[in-house]
């Protein structure tokens, strides 16, 4: 049993008393700002090479690349992926992982958020943002296990983790309340703390450094790809994930108020399905 003192750590990490550092990148904005400033620090503390970053997808909706006046705008894992080599993280220590469940062979087959929506109704809105934690958050938890394993071996004792997120308090009350350091998980195989090193940053200063940031932002941010004005997503860009995501695949949208059931149609398997009936770019 861990001792109380466990729970109560100091408001800032020691980066040097982790033997992993696991930096979850989502491919957006916060995940990128993030990225900058703890990869600053765990350089300052001599300990970059304990750096392992995660995505965890989701699959057929993620938001997909697309082409737009002849410009191809990178999707949000491929954005991840820049994310972590853009700030000194080698290639083969990030990783994209995603759910799973037994396939009809008994082999392990990708388990998209979809098939939630679509079976159970469950659409995640404001108020109920279940698919965060089973989703993202518990999907790269169980991609450190092996490591663990490993470690723990090794080192015998609980191997030590810090989850580095990009969650900020201007996204919403509950994260606000959220504390920026905090241990969430500690039994005999590990202990993991969480970091939130911009959760001060307001989203002005996100903008801010963006517009000099050595790697892209997610394209949907803009009210049309490359547009540069942070217009928000709008039905078209919706319009663009729906026809960009892969044949014979399904594109859900919430029901009246967001309650109930989704509204799921099928899409067309037409190889000449464009990625926005507005902006006529081809998926890719």
């Amino acid at each position: 049993m861990p001792s109380r003192t466990v729970h109560r750590p100091p408001r800032a990490p020691d980066l040097t008393s982790y033997d992993l550092l696991a930096p979850q990148l989502s491919g957006g904005k916060d995940s990128a700002v993030m990225m900058f400033v703890f990869m600053e620090a765990a350089r300052a503390a001599g300990v970059a090479d304990r750096v392992i970053s995660y995505h965890s997808s989701l699959g057929v909706l993620e938001w997909p690349p697309v082409v737009f006046g002849g410009i191809r705008y990178p999707g949000v894992s491929e954005l991840a992926a820049l994310q972590s080599a853009a700030f000194g993280v080698p290639a083969d220590r990030h990783l994209e992982v995603t759910r799973t469940m037994p396939g009809p062979d008994g082999t392990r087959m990708p388990r998209s958020l979809l098939t939630e929506i679509a079976a159970y109704g469950r659409f995640p809105r404001m108020g109920s943002p279940y698919c965060r934690k089973s989703a993202k958050e518990s999907v790269v938890s169980s991609a450190w296990t092996p490591i663990v394993n490993r470690l723990k071996r090794e080192l015998g004792r609980p191997v030590r983790i810090l989850k580095v997120m990009g969650l900020r308090s201007d996204e919403g009350p509950d994260r606000k309340k959220r504390e920026a350091f905090r241990t969430v998980q500690a039994n005999s195989a590990r202990v993991v703390d969480e970091w939130l090193p911009v959760k001060d940053w307001s989203t002005d200063a996100v903008k801010e450094w963006h517009a000099d940031a050595p790697v892209p932002y997610c394209w949907t941010y803009d009210s049309a790809p490359g547009a540069g004005d942070w217009g928000g997503t709008s039905r078209h860009v919706a319009r663009a994930r729906c026809a960009s995501s892969p044949p014979a695949t399904t594109c859900c949208s919430p029901s009246a108020g967001g309650r109930g059931w989704p509204t799921c149609t099928p899409r067309s398997n037409r190889s000449e399905a464009t990625a926005s009936a507005l902006t006529g770019a081809s998926p890719i």
